[in-house]
Protein backbone atom coordinates (compact mmCIF):
# COMPACT_ATOMS: atom_id res chain seq x y z
CA UNK A 1 0.00 0.00 0.00
CA UNK A 2 0.88 3.61 -0.60
CA UNK A 3 2.43 6.19 2.10
CA UNK A 4 0.19 8.57 2.22
CA UNK A 5 0.72 12.59 3.86
CA UNK A 6 -1.94 14.49 4.68
CA UNK A 7 -1.55 18.29 4.85
CA UNK A 8 -4.52 20.29 6.59
CA UNK A 9 -4.60 23.19 9.13
CA UNK A 10 -7.83 21.57 10.75
CA UNK A 11 -6.74 19.08 13.80
CA UNK A 12 -10.39 17.11 13.02
CA UNK A 13 -9.78 16.68 9.58
CA UNK A 14 -6.20 15.58 10.00
CA UNK A 15 -7.32 12.86 12.69
CA UNK A 16 -10.17 11.55 10.48
CA UNK A 17 -8.07 11.42 7.42
CA UNK A 18 -5.13 9.67 9.25
CA UNK A 19 -7.76 6.98 10.83
CA UNK A 20 -9.73 6.33 7.78
CA UNK A 21 -6.72 5.93 5.84
CA UNK A 22 -4.72 3.51 8.61
CA UNK A 23 -8.34 1.26 8.74
CA UNK A 24 -7.71 0.52 5.09
CA UNK A 25 -3.68 -0.37 5.16
CA UNK A 26 -2.42 3.12 4.17
CA UNK A 27 0.61 4.31 5.87
CA UNK A 28 0.10 7.79 6.89
CA UNK A 29 1.87 10.69 7.87
CA UNK A 30 0.78 14.38 8.67
CA UNK A 31 1.72 18.31 8.56
CA UNK A 32 -0.29 21.12 9.76
CA UNK A 33 1.26 23.95 7.28
CA UNK A 34 3.33 23.97 4.12
CA UNK A 35 6.76 23.86 5.53
CA UNK A 36 6.27 20.89 7.61
CA UNK A 37 5.33 18.95 4.58
CA UNK A 38 7.58 19.60 2.76
CA UNK A 39 10.49 18.71 5.07
CA UNK A 40 8.83 15.24 5.36
CA UNK A 41 8.85 14.64 1.22
CA UNK A 42 12.36 16.28 1.03
CA UNK A 43 13.49 13.00 3.52
CA UNK A 44 11.46 10.50 1.12
CA UNK A 45 9.07 8.12 1.48
CA UNK A 46 6.08 9.79 0.40
CA UNK A 47 3.96 8.18 -2.52
CA UNK A 48 0.78 10.64 -2.36
CA UNK A 49 0.42 13.83 -0.79
CA UNK A 50 -3.30 14.81 0.11
CA UNK A 51 -3.44 18.49 0.74
CA UNK A 52 -5.90 21.23 1.75
CA UNK A 53 -6.16 23.88 -0.47
CA UNK A 54 -7.07 27.15 1.86
CA UNK A 55 -3.89 27.53 4.57
CA UNK A 56 -1.70 30.04 5.82
CA UNK A 57 1.22 30.93 5.01
CA UNK A 58 1.16 28.51 1.95
CA UNK A 59 -1.58 27.61 0.44
CA UNK A 60 -2.23 24.33 -1.40
CA UNK A 61 -1.66 25.17 -4.80
CA UNK A 62 1.76 26.61 -3.92
CA UNK A 63 2.77 23.54 -1.56
CA UNK A 64 1.85 21.83 -5.19
CA UNK A 65 4.18 23.76 -6.87
CA UNK A 66 7.07 23.28 -4.07
CA UNK A 67 6.09 19.33 -3.96
CA UNK A 68 6.66 19.13 -8.29
CA UNK A 69 10.19 20.68 -8.23
CA UNK A 70 11.22 17.94 -5.59
CA UNK A 71 8.93 14.75 -6.34
CA UNK A 72 7.66 15.69 -10.11
CA UNK A 73 5.65 12.56 -10.52
CA UNK A 74 3.93 12.53 -7.12
CA UNK A 75 0.21 12.68 -7.34
CA UNK A 76 -1.10 15.63 -5.02
CA UNK A 77 -5.00 15.33 -4.85
CA UNK A 78 -6.48 18.46 -3.30
CA UNK A 79 -9.24 19.13 -1.28
CA UNK A 80 -11.11 22.00 -0.86
CA UNK A 81 -14.69 23.20 0.77
CA UNK A 82 -13.99 26.16 -1.69
CA UNK A 83 -15.02 24.70 -4.53
CA UNK A 84 -15.30 27.11 -7.70
CA UNK A 85 -14.65 26.55 -11.55
CA UNK A 86 -11.94 28.72 -11.69
CA UNK A 87 -10.30 26.91 -8.90
CA UNK A 88 -10.73 23.43 -10.14
CA UNK A 89 -9.89 24.55 -13.46
CA UNK A 90 -6.58 26.08 -12.21
CA UNK A 91 -5.77 23.28 -10.51
CA UNK A 92 -6.10 20.87 -13.12
CA UNK A 93 -4.16 22.35 -15.69
CA UNK A 94 -1.45 23.35 -12.94
CA UNK A 95 -1.10 18.70 -13.34
CA UNK A 96 -3.13 18.35 -9.73
CA UNK A 97 -3.79 14.55 -10.07
CA UNK A 98 -7.59 14.91 -8.76
CA UNK A 99 -9.40 17.24 -6.44
CA UNK A 100 -11.88 16.22 -3.69
CA UNK A 101 -14.70 18.75 -2.00
CA UNK A 102 -15.14 18.79 1.92
CA UNK A 103 -17.49 17.36 3.01
CA UNK A 104 -15.99 13.92 1.18
CA UNK A 105 -17.42 10.55 0.77
CA UNK A 106 -14.90 7.90 2.47
CA UNK A 107 -15.65 6.18 -1.36
CA UNK A 108 -14.45 8.97 -3.10
CA UNK A 109 -11.50 9.66 -1.05
CA UNK A 110 -10.47 5.57 -1.36
CA UNK A 111 -11.39 5.52 -4.78
CA UNK A 112 -9.26 8.43 -5.76
CA UNK A 113 -6.30 7.31 -4.06
CA UNK A 114 -6.86 3.97 -5.62
CA UNK A 115 -6.46 5.80 -9.00
CA UNK A 116 -3.35 7.22 -8.03
CA UNK A 117 -1.82 4.43 -7.03
CA UNK A 118 -2.61 3.00 -10.58
CA UNK A 119 -0.82 5.88 -11.98
CA UNK A 120 2.10 5.37 -9.89
CA UNK A 121 2.18 1.56 -10.66
CA UNK A 122 1.31 2.33 -14.39
CA UNK A 123 4.38 5.61 -14.69
CA UNK A 124 6.84 2.75 -12.86
CA UNK A 125 6.01 0.02 -15.20
CA UNK A 126 6.20 2.01 -18.65
CA UNK A 127 9.79 3.65 -17.21
CA UNK A 128 11.19 -0.01 -17.12
CA UNK A 129 10.51 -0.29 -20.81
CA UNK A 130 11.69 3.46 -22.03
CA UNK A 131 14.96 5.01 -22.15
CA UNK A 132 16.17 7.13 -19.51
CA UNK A 133 16.42 10.13 -21.49
CA UNK A 134 13.38 9.36 -23.17
CA UNK A 135 9.84 11.56 -22.39
CA UNK A 136 6.67 10.01 -21.31
CA UNK A 137 3.95 10.99 -23.34
CA UNK A 138 0.65 9.49 -23.95
CA UNK A 139 0.28 7.93 -27.08
CA UNK A 140 -2.93 9.44 -29.45
CA UNK A 141 -3.23 7.19 -32.35
CA UNK A 142 -5.85 8.89 -34.31
CA UNK A 143 -5.13 12.69 -32.61
CA UNK A 144 -3.71 15.05 -35.46
CA UNK A 145 -2.47 18.08 -33.74
CA UNK A 146 -0.30 20.22 -36.01
CA UNK A 147 -2.04 23.43 -35.61
CA UNK A 148 -1.66 25.70 -32.58
CA UNK A 149 -5.34 25.87 -31.33
CA UNK A 150 -5.32 21.79 -31.56
CA UNK A 151 -1.99 21.50 -29.90
CA UNK A 152 -3.72 23.29 -26.89
CA UNK A 153 -6.37 20.61 -27.09
CA UNK A 154 -3.43 18.10 -27.05
CA UNK A 155 -2.14 19.80 -24.66
CA UNK A 156 -5.35 19.99 -21.79
CA UNK A 157 -6.08 15.80 -22.99
CA UNK A 158 -2.53 15.33 -21.44
CA UNK A 159 -2.87 17.25 -18.33
CA UNK A 160 -6.72 16.35 -17.50
CA UNK A 161 -7.40 12.58 -19.11
CA UNK A 162 -5.47 11.26 -16.22
CA UNK A 163 -7.61 12.17 -13.70
CA UNK A 164 -11.47 11.50 -13.08
CA UNK A 165 -13.30 14.48 -13.90
CA UNK A 166 -16.16 15.56 -15.55
CA UNK A 167 -15.39 17.22 -18.63
CA UNK A 168 -17.95 18.98 -21.46
CA UNK A 169 -16.37 19.03 -24.68
CA UNK A 170 -17.90 21.39 -27.21
CA UNK A 171 -17.72 21.67 -30.86
CA UNK A 172 -19.46 21.82 -34.14
CA UNK A 173 -20.84 18.71 -36.04
CA UNK A 174 -17.74 16.76 -37.45
CA UNK A 175 -14.80 18.36 -35.55
CA UNK A 176 -13.98 15.28 -34.09
CA UNK A 177 -15.86 15.71 -30.05
CA UNK A 178 -15.66 11.29 -30.28
CA UNK A 179 -12.35 11.29 -31.06
CA UNK A 180 -10.96 13.78 -28.36
CA UNK A 181 -13.46 11.85 -25.57
CA UNK A 182 -11.85 8.62 -26.38
CA UNK A 183 -8.28 9.89 -26.07
CA UNK A 184 -9.19 11.26 -22.63
CA UNK A 185 -10.48 7.46 -21.78
CA UNK A 186 -7.09 6.02 -23.07
CA UNK A 187 -5.04 8.91 -21.37
CA UNK A 188 -6.44 7.72 -18.12
CA UNK A 189 -6.07 5.06 -15.66
CA UNK A 190 -9.38 3.92 -16.97
CA UNK A 191 -8.16 2.66 -20.05
CA UNK A 192 -8.20 -0.81 -20.12
CA UNK A 193 -12.24 -0.37 -18.61
CA UNK A 194 -15.08 -0.04 -20.71
CA UNK A 195 -15.53 2.97 -22.80
CA UNK A 196 -19.19 3.41 -23.72
CA UNK A 197 -21.05 5.95 -26.22
CA UNK A 198 -24.33 6.91 -26.55
CA UNK A 199 -25.47 9.78 -29.25
CA UNK A 200 -28.57 11.59 -26.73
CA UNK A 201 -30.25 13.06 -29.77
CA UNK A 202 -30.46 9.61 -31.59
CA UNK A 203 -32.71 7.98 -29.04
CA UNK A 204 -36.14 8.46 -28.18
CA UNK A 205 -36.81 10.21 -24.81
CA UNK A 206 -38.79 6.77 -23.76
CA UNK A 207 -36.08 4.38 -24.54
CA UNK A 208 -33.35 6.86 -23.36
CA UNK A 209 -34.02 6.74 -19.68
CA UNK A 210 -34.12 2.65 -19.93
CA UNK A 211 -31.10 3.08 -22.00
CA UNK A 212 -29.14 4.89 -19.25
CA UNK A 213 -30.29 3.38 -16.21
CA UNK A 214 -31.79 -0.01 -16.87
CA UNK A 215 -34.71 -1.54 -15.78
CA UNK A 216 -36.67 -4.18 -13.69
CA UNK A 217 -38.80 -6.57 -15.18
CA UNK A 218 -42.17 -5.45 -15.23
CA UNK A 219 -41.17 -1.87 -15.40
CA UNK A 220 -43.23 -1.24 -18.80
CA UNK A 221 -44.68 -2.71 -21.38
CA UNK A 222 -41.81 -5.04 -23.04
CA UNK A 223 -39.63 -5.43 -19.94
CA UNK A 224 -39.52 -9.20 -19.41
CA UNK A 225 -36.07 -9.15 -17.63
CA UNK A 226 -33.86 -6.73 -15.56
CA UNK A 227 -31.47 -5.76 -18.33
CA UNK A 228 -28.43 -3.26 -16.80
CA UNK A 229 -28.19 0.33 -18.30
CA UNK A 230 -24.98 2.34 -19.98
CA UNK A 231 -23.62 3.32 -16.57
CA UNK A 232 -23.48 -0.04 -15.20
CA UNK A 233 -22.19 -1.55 -18.56
CA UNK A 234 -19.08 1.19 -18.34
CA UNK A 235 -18.51 0.41 -14.61
CA UNK A 236 -15.05 1.28 -14.03
CA UNK A 237 -14.48 2.66 -17.19
CA UNK A 238 -16.03 5.74 -19.31
CA UNK A 239 -19.51 7.06 -20.59
CA UNK A 240 -19.53 9.17 -23.52
CA UNK A 241 -22.59 11.13 -23.69
CA UNK A 242 -22.92 13.03 -27.26
CA UNK A 243 -25.28 15.88 -27.84
CA UNK A 244 -26.30 16.11 -23.97
CA UNK A 245 -28.37 19.21 -24.67
CA UNK A 246 -30.74 16.86 -26.32
CA UNK A 247 -31.28 15.11 -23.54
CA UNK A 248 -34.69 15.58 -21.92
CA UNK A 249 -34.88 18.02 -18.94
CA UNK A 250 -35.89 15.54 -16.37
CA UNK A 251 -33.24 12.96 -17.21
CA UNK A 252 -30.87 15.81 -17.04
CA UNK A 253 -32.01 16.07 -13.41
CA UNK A 254 -31.60 12.22 -12.58
CA UNK A 255 -27.98 12.27 -14.24
CA UNK A 256 -26.81 15.36 -12.16
CA UNK A 257 -27.63 13.01 -9.07
CA UNK A 258 -25.53 9.89 -10.23
CA UNK A 259 -22.75 12.82 -10.78
CA UNK A 260 -23.08 13.68 -7.35
CA UNK A 261 -24.01 10.23 -5.67
CA UNK A 262 -22.21 8.03 -8.15
CA UNK A 263 -24.67 5.68 -8.05
CA UNK A 264 -27.98 4.65 -10.30
CA UNK A 265 -31.53 3.65 -9.78
CA UNK A 266 -33.00 1.02 -12.59
CA UNK A 267 -36.36 2.42 -13.84
CA UNK A 268 -38.90 0.61 -11.95
CA UNK A 269 -36.72 -0.52 -9.00
CA UNK A 270 -36.32 0.95 -5.66
CA UNK A 271 -32.51 -0.58 -5.11
CA UNK A 272 -29.86 2.23 -5.19
CA UNK A 273 -27.24 0.45 -7.09
CA UNK A 274 -22.90 1.79 -7.18
CA UNK A 275 -21.18 2.90 -10.11
CA UNK A 276 -17.74 4.12 -10.77
CA UNK A 277 -18.32 5.62 -14.12
CA UNK A 278 -15.90 8.74 -15.38
CA UNK A 279 -18.77 10.89 -17.76
CA UNK A 280 -17.51 12.79 -20.58
CA UNK A 281 -20.45 14.67 -22.50
CA UNK A 282 -19.79 16.79 -25.61
CA UNK A 283 -22.39 19.46 -27.69
CA UNK A 284 -22.61 20.93 -30.67
CA UNK A 285 -24.09 23.83 -28.85
CA UNK A 286 -23.07 26.77 -27.40
CA UNK A 287 -22.59 26.43 -24.12
CA UNK A 288 -24.20 29.70 -22.18
CA UNK A 289 -26.49 29.52 -25.17
CA UNK A 290 -27.94 26.73 -24.25
CA UNK A 291 -28.58 27.44 -20.29
CA UNK A 292 -30.62 30.45 -21.10
CA UNK A 293 -32.24 28.60 -23.61
CA UNK A 294 -32.88 25.68 -21.35
CA UNK A 295 -32.31 22.95 -23.05
CA UNK A 296 -29.37 22.15 -20.43
CA UNK A 297 -29.82 22.61 -16.79
CA UNK A 298 -27.84 25.66 -15.45
CA UNK A 299 -27.01 23.06 -12.13
CA UNK A 300 -25.32 20.26 -14.54
CA UNK A 301 -23.93 22.74 -16.86
CA UNK A 302 -21.82 23.93 -13.94
CA UNK A 303 -21.05 20.32 -13.06
CA UNK A 304 -19.88 19.79 -16.47
CA UNK A 305 -18.06 23.02 -16.79
CA UNK A 306 -14.90 22.21 -14.08
CA UNK A 307 -13.13 21.11 -17.43
CA UNK A 308 -14.42 22.25 -20.84
CA UNK A 309 -12.69 21.55 -24.12
CA UNK A 310 -13.51 23.59 -27.29
CA UNK A 311 -12.64 22.27 -30.93
CA UNK A 312 -12.43 24.64 -33.30
CA UNK A 313 -13.77 24.18 -36.27
CA UNK A 314 -11.52 22.41 -39.42
CA UNK A 315 -11.34 26.29 -41.38
CA UNK A 316 -9.59 27.76 -38.32
CA UNK A 317 -6.76 24.99 -38.46
CA UNK A 318 -5.58 25.38 -41.67
CA UNK A 319 -2.39 23.22 -40.43
CA UNK A 320 -4.46 19.97 -39.56
CA UNK A 321 -5.93 19.56 -43.29
CA UNK A 322 -3.58 17.73 -44.90
CA UNK A 323 -1.79 15.58 -41.91
CA UNK A 324 -5.63 14.43 -41.25
CA UNK A 325 -6.16 13.44 -45.38
CA UNK A 326 -3.33 11.57 -45.20
CA UNK A 327 -4.11 9.85 -41.85
CA UNK A 328 -7.84 9.21 -43.77
CA UNK A 329 -5.71 7.86 -47.16
CA UNK A 330 -3.45 5.39 -44.55
CA UNK A 331 -6.98 4.02 -42.46
CA UNK A 332 -8.57 3.47 -45.42
CA UNK A 333 -6.40 2.17 -47.88
CA UNK A 334 -6.47 -1.67 -47.77
CA UNK A 335 -3.73 -3.72 -46.28
CA UNK A 336 -0.67 -4.37 -48.62
CA UNK A 337 -1.64 -1.72 -51.03
CA UNK A 338 0.52 1.59 -51.17
CA UNK A 339 -0.96 4.89 -49.71
CA UNK A 340 -1.63 7.27 -52.48
CA UNK A 341 0.22 10.51 -52.14
CA UNK A 342 -1.13 13.82 -52.52
CA UNK A 343 -0.65 16.31 -55.67
CA UNK A 344 0.24 19.52 -54.93
CA UNK A 345 -2.72 21.26 -57.04
CA UNK A 346 -4.92 18.46 -54.72
CA UNK A 347 -3.54 19.84 -51.93
CA UNK A 348 -4.11 23.45 -52.45
CA UNK A 349 -7.50 22.94 -53.10
CA UNK A 350 -7.96 20.72 -49.55
CA UNK A 351 -6.44 23.55 -47.95
CA UNK A 352 -8.42 26.65 -49.82
CA UNK A 353 -11.79 24.60 -48.87
CA UNK A 354 -13.74 25.83 -45.77
CA UNK A 355 -15.20 22.31 -44.92
CA UNK A 356 -18.71 23.32 -43.25
CA UNK A 357 -19.17 19.22 -42.39
CA UNK A 358 -15.00 20.03 -40.80
CA UNK A 359 -12.99 16.79 -40.35
CA UNK A 360 -16.15 14.10 -41.12
CA UNK A 361 -16.71 15.62 -44.57
CA UNK A 362 -12.67 15.64 -45.17
CA UNK A 363 -12.39 11.80 -44.18
CA UNK A 364 -15.42 11.43 -46.72
CA UNK A 365 -13.57 13.43 -49.61
CA UNK A 366 -10.50 11.21 -48.81
CA UNK A 367 -13.04 7.57 -49.41
CA UNK A 368 -14.47 9.41 -52.59
CA UNK A 369 -10.92 10.25 -54.07
CA UNK A 370 -9.70 6.43 -53.27
CA UNK A 371 -13.35 4.69 -55.11
CA UNK A 372 -12.07 6.43 -58.57
CA UNK A 373 -8.29 6.53 -57.51
CA UNK A 374 -5.88 3.83 -59.57
CA UNK A 375 -2.64 4.53 -59.20
CA UNK A 376 0.17 7.59 -58.64
CA UNK A 377 -1.23 10.73 -56.03
CA UNK A 378 -4.58 11.72 -55.23
CA UNK A 379 -5.37 14.79 -58.23
CA UNK A 380 -7.88 17.21 -58.36
CA UNK A 381 -9.94 15.27 -60.54
CA UNK A 382 -10.54 12.65 -57.90
CA UNK A 383 -11.89 15.14 -55.16
CA UNK A 384 -15.54 16.04 -55.02
CA UNK A 385 -17.01 18.31 -57.32
CA UNK A 386 -17.92 20.90 -54.73
CA UNK A 387 -14.16 21.48 -53.68
CA UNK A 388 -12.99 21.41 -56.99
CA UNK A 389 -15.33 24.23 -57.81
CA UNK A 390 -15.12 25.92 -54.19
CA UNK A 391 -14.45 29.63 -53.94
CA UNK A 392 -12.75 31.31 -51.13
CA UNK A 393 -14.67 34.17 -50.41
CA UNK A 394 -11.37 36.33 -49.84
CA UNK A 395 -8.94 35.69 -52.87
CA UNK A 396 -5.95 38.08 -51.56
CA UNK A 397 -3.17 36.82 -49.39
CA UNK A 398 -4.18 40.14 -46.94
CA UNK A 399 -7.20 40.14 -45.84
CA UNK A 400 -7.33 44.09 -44.82
CA UNK A 401 -6.37 44.49 -48.82
CA UNK A 402 -9.13 42.81 -49.76
CA UNK A 403 -11.97 44.65 -47.81
CA UNK A 404 -10.49 47.92 -49.28
CA UNK A 405 -11.02 46.02 -52.56
CA UNK A 406 -14.57 45.38 -51.32
CA UNK A 407 -14.84 49.08 -50.46
CA UNK A 408 -15.63 48.00 -46.99
CA UNK A 409 -16.47 51.01 -44.73
CA UNK A 410 -13.46 51.80 -41.95
CA UNK A 411 -16.44 50.96 -39.53
CA UNK A 412 -16.91 47.73 -40.89
CA UNK A 413 -13.34 47.25 -40.80
CA UNK A 414 -12.60 47.89 -37.82
CA UNK A 415 -15.34 45.07 -36.57
CA UNK A 416 -13.87 42.79 -38.41
CA UNK A 417 -10.38 43.37 -36.90
CA UNK A 418 -12.21 43.81 -33.55
CA UNK A 419 -14.11 39.90 -33.93
CA UNK A 420 -10.78 38.71 -35.43
CA UNK A 421 -8.74 39.85 -31.52
CA UNK A 422 -11.93 38.67 -29.19
CA UNK A 423 -11.69 35.47 -30.85
CA UNK A 424 -8.27 34.96 -30.31
CA UNK A 425 -7.81 35.91 -26.93
CA UNK A 426 -11.11 33.24 -26.51
CA UNK A 427 -8.49 30.54 -27.99
CA UNK A 428 -5.90 31.48 -25.52
CA UNK A 429 -8.52 31.13 -22.62
CA UNK A 430 -9.69 28.06 -23.68
CA UNK A 431 -13.12 29.83 -24.08
CA UNK A 432 -13.14 31.47 -20.60
CA UNK A 433 -15.20 34.38 -21.12
CA UNK A 434 -13.90 35.80 -17.76
CA UNK A 435 -10.58 35.56 -18.45
CA UNK A 436 -10.70 37.00 -21.86
CA UNK A 437 -12.59 39.75 -20.46
CA UNK A 438 -9.80 40.81 -17.83
CA UNK A 439 -7.75 39.75 -20.59
CA UNK A 440 -9.01 42.67 -22.85
CA UNK A 441 -9.75 45.07 -19.75
CA UNK A 442 -13.39 45.17 -20.84
CA UNK A 443 -16.56 44.00 -18.25
CA UNK A 444 -17.92 40.69 -19.10
CA UNK A 445 -21.56 41.86 -19.96
CA UNK A 446 -19.33 43.95 -23.08
CA UNK A 447 -17.71 40.89 -24.13
CA UNK A 448 -20.86 39.19 -24.37
CA UNK A 449 -22.71 42.22 -26.24
CA UNK A 450 -20.09 41.90 -28.94
CA UNK A 451 -19.96 38.24 -29.29
CA UNK A 452 -23.99 38.84 -29.69
CA UNK A 453 -23.15 41.51 -32.81
CA UNK A 454 -20.89 39.18 -34.26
Amino acid sequence: MANILIVDDEPRIVLLLQSLLKANGYGVQTARDGASALEIVRKGGIDITVTDLRMTPMDGMALFGEIRKLSPDMPVILLTAYASVETAIDAMKSGIFDYLTKPFKVNDMLACLKRAEEKIAKSASAATTLDADQPLRYSFENFIANSPLMQQVSETIQKVGPTSATVLINGESGTGKEVVARTLHKASPRAGKPWVAVNCAALPENLLESEMFGHVKGAFTGAYADKEGLFETANGGTLFLDEISSMPLILQGKLLRVLQEREIRRVGGTKDIPVDVRVIAASNADREQAVVKGTIRSDLYYRFAVITIDIPPLRKRVEDVLPLATHFLRTETLPGDPVPTISPEAARLLTAYDWPGNVRELENAMRHALTFFQEGSITPDLLPPKIVSFKPAVAAEDPAAAMMAENTSLKSFLKQKEKEYIEHILSTTHGNKEKAAETLKVNLSTLYRKLSDE
